[in-house]
């Protein structure tokens, strides 16, 4: 036979012929409370009476310390989470923790509505999850699938906003999903980008639930992106958000931002602008390309972080630029990297800054959204397509998966004497200075 656990008397203070119950208040929310001990009559001098009513004062007490701890920034929630706590230890009477859950459901339904009382009763009888608190794990799953950090931290914040709301797993349907996305995009004045990457976002985390059997394999997703906020790439649809690509620049319009960059005295950006034009490589893989990865010998550059596995490449340097090349491999301003003067973001990319001082450069020009950096690598695949090189080879002199099952699966890959005669038809007939 089960001994049962005593209510702890060290809750009962008999003062004046009458009991208090009383707890103590943890050091690190005392300044949270306000108060180092809770403290209260039970107006009775029966131990027996006074056991009952501190358990019911003491049970309320700790939900209030678990309030004040914030494992979420919901106090209803904190709460909720330390009765499911006590719920499933043997400190406090079952009953009377249940009790506290009922009274509780209903003082919150009164105060703040039947949604809030009903996600309350879930999390304290643990028939729903808080989803803020499975944040953590989440995050080190995408760490573990090599997501890059920038990528990462974007999820997260995309996630965080959506729990925020949806505080539970019992909340997330269909009908309160859409309800949500159309509220912040209305409040926040979101672009159709913004709402189909945060759906994006909350859909790879409802899928995580599912594999780690939080929420059910068969549960239905409930994040889809509503109709207003759907975006085509065709002109012809019905949609009423349409992307628009970007375009690349006409070569002398290249050469004008070149000229511009050298005017301004931005000569690092002007350097990187005329790489660019003759190695269609993008911004970053040059920014953070090393000396160590550049050859004069062989007269070739290889990119080895690229931002696929098919971007990890050699590039034959074009004899337009090997002079400009020569004299970046011998001088002494950054012994590291190709092109100097050129700091880290806290994702250590050395093409932040460099690109916001292009994105300066071309709009005084009159350049709008549609032309980027990126352009620029358009530029240069339109003019080896114009000048009769095959799709495969400059698939590998720029980075791109070749999607024929011949040259994708089979091929090596196009050699650096092929690939050096096919860039080498590359000609600019426009003046670079």
């Amino acid at each position: 036979m089960t001994k049962k656990r005593r209510f702890k008397a060290s809750h009962l203070e008999l003062r004046y012929n009458t009991y208090f119950a009383t707890l103590s208040v943890p050091k690190d929310v005392q300044h949270i409370i306000g108060k180092t001990k809770f403290y209260e009559s039970t107006q009775t001098h029966d131990l027996r009476i006074a056991q009952a009513e501190a358990s019911l004062k003491v049970i309320k007490w700790k939900a209030a310390i678990a309030e004040a701890r914030s494992k979420t920034d919901d106090p209803i929630l904190n709460s909720a989470l330390e009765l499911n706590r006590l719920m499933k230890t043997r400190s406090s009477p079952k009953h009377l923790v249940q009790d506290v859950i009922e009274e509780e459901t209903l003082r919150i339904e009164h105060e703040v509505g039947p949604l809030v009382s009903e996600n309350f009763a879930q999390v304290a009888h643990g028939k729903t999850k808080v989803l803020k608190l499975m944040l953590d794990d989440w995050k080190e799953y995408q760490k573990r699938r090599t997501l890059k950090t920038k990528t990462i931290d974007q999820m997260v914040s995309d996630v965080e906003l959506m729990v925020s709301y949806l505080t539970t797993t019992h909340v997330l349907t269909a009908e309160h999903a859409t309800k949500w996305i159309r509220l912040i995009a209305k409040k926040g004045n979101l672009t159709a980008s913004s709402v189909t990457r945060i759906i994006g976002s909350c859909r790879n985390f409802f899928k995580y639930l599912q594999d780690v059997d939080v929420v059910s394999e068969t549960a239905e997703q409930p994040f889809n992106v509503p109709k207003e906020f759907k975006i085509s790439k065709s002109a012809h649809a019905k949609a009423i958000n349409k992307t628009e690509s970007w375009e690349p620049f006409e070569p002398q319009q290249v050469a004008e931002l070149y000229k511009q960059a050298k005017q301004i005295e931005d000569i690092t950006l002007a350097n990187l602008i005329f790489i660019a034009a003759y190695s269609g490589a993008r911004i970053e893989e040059l920014c953070s390309l090393k000396k160590e990865h550049v050859n004069l010998d062989t007269k070739s550059m290889k990119i080895v972080d690229a931002k696929t596995k098919s971007g990890e490449r050699e590039i034959p340097i074009h004899s337009a630029i090997l002079r400009l090349i020569t004299s970046l491999m011998n001088s002494s301003e950054d012994k590291e990297y190709l092109l100097p003067n050129l700091g880290k973001d806290k994702y250590d990319r050395r093409s932040n800054g460099v690109g916001k001082r292009f994105t300066r450069l071309k709009t005084s020009l009159g350049y709008g959204k549609v032309h980027v950096f990126h352009s620029i690598r358009k530029t240069f695949t339109t003019a080896l397509e114009n000048a009769g090189v095959a799709e495969n080879i400059t698939a590998d002199i720029v980075g791109h998966k070749k999607q024929t099952m011949t040259y994708g699966l089979y091929s090596g890959g196009t050699t650096l004497e092929v690939k050096r005669e096919a860039i080498e038809k590359l000609k600019y007939e426009v003046k670079w200075s």
